[in-house]
């Protein structure tokens, strides 16, 4: 017989039904979590609007005392520049400030630089001139210069003419540097400063021909004469040229003494009986500065600079007695 089948196993299985998750349900709590993170967002979103706003618009205040600070300011500089020495007036000169002042001094230095450059540019042309008067006092001595290079003799040309224009334009240079420092000088002392730039620049020159007339030559011949007599002499011209150059300057410079002292006596650092008691120091000093701007170290050399700078320096101590005696009377009679 066939066995009776369970009625629970002749039912039909149910298919199961995967149910969608739903939704969580807002239970109060929830709701107001909710509320709370919602009012966090907006407070955080004005806060955020606020500091944009017064990122873009800054505080009036502040600005307001910026601009004050800035107007005070140009009223400060405007009384500086309003505000002038009544000695300044009473000597006629412009009122300036420092931007005066450095603009000045640009375009005085503009204009010497522009003439020298001319100065040298003409004097390529005249270069011969200078250069057959350097090696005068060297031809004299039996002796030729020599060139080793090809562009040596270009070199020395341009050498030479830009020697050319600094001597030409000395005294404009020297005028413009008056004109400059003018401003600052007393009017008591003007007429002093004029006089003593005025000498400076002819006791260069006079310095300039000293070394040419007397010095050069005769330091020529010395130092020629140590030739051993199997040896030949061949000078470079470029190097003989700056030899000169140098020299003649040194001496040019040297020649400046008298009036190194004069100014150092009228301002009263330096008086005659200082320059007598210091007298066997400053010899001293002279023959070291001697050995110093010399080009050569030959005591020959040395010995033609410091013999006219020790007589210089005697001559100084006469003319700081002729500043002191002219200003004691200038004393008496006020």
């Amino acid at each position: 017989m066939a066995k009776e089948q369970n009625p629970k196993n002749t039912k039909k299985k149910k298919k199961s039904v995967v149910k969608p998750k739903s939704k969580k349900e807002f239970t109060p709590a929830n709701s107001k979590s909710r509320k709370k993170q919602s009012s966090l967002q907006q407070e955080t979103q004005l806060q955020v609007s606020h500091t944009k706003k017064d990122q873009k618009k800054p505080d009036k205040n502040l600005i307001e005392a910026l601009i004050k600070e800035a107007d005070e300011d140009v009223k400060d500089d405007a009384n500086d520049e309003v505000e002038v020495d009544p000695d300044a007036l009473r000597r006629g000169d412009k009122p300036m400030n420092i931007v005066d002042h450095l603009d000045e001094f640009r375009s005085r230095l503009l204009i010497v630089l522009v003439t020298i450059i001319v100065l040298t540019i003409l004097g390529f042309y005249f270069s011969d001139i200078l250069l057959d008067a350097i090696n005068k006092p060297f031809i004299e001595s039996g002796y030729k210069l020599n060139i080793f290079n090809l562009v040596e003799g270009f070199v020395l040309r341009i050498k030479a003419s830009f020697v050319m224009g600094l001597l030409i334009g000395l005294p404009l240079l020297v005028y413009h540097l008056w004109q400059y420092i003018k401003p600052a000088i007393d009017i008591d002392n003007r007429k002093f400063a004029v006089y003593s730039m005025f000498a400076a620049v002819i006791l260069f020159y006079a310095g300039l021909g000293a070394t040419y007339f007397y010095l050069l030559p005769l330091s020529i011949k010395v130092l020629l004469s140590f030739t051993p007599p199997d040896m030949e002499n061949m000078i470079n011209a470029s190097k003989y040229f700056n030899f000169a150059i140098l020299f003649a300057i040194a001496i040019g410079i040297t020649f400046e003494m008298p009036i190194i002292i004069m100014i150092l006596t009228r301002i009263g650092i330096v008086s005659p009986s200082l320059l007598i008691s210091k007298r066997k120091y400053a010899i001293v000093l002279i023959w070291i500065f001697a050995a110093v701007i010399t080009p050569t170290t030959d005591p020959l050399t040395l010995t033609l600079v410091a013999v006219p700078l020790m007589l210089l320096y005697e001559l100084s101590i006469v003319i700081s007695k002729f500043i002191v005696i002219r200003k004691k009377r200038k004393e008496l009679s006020q």
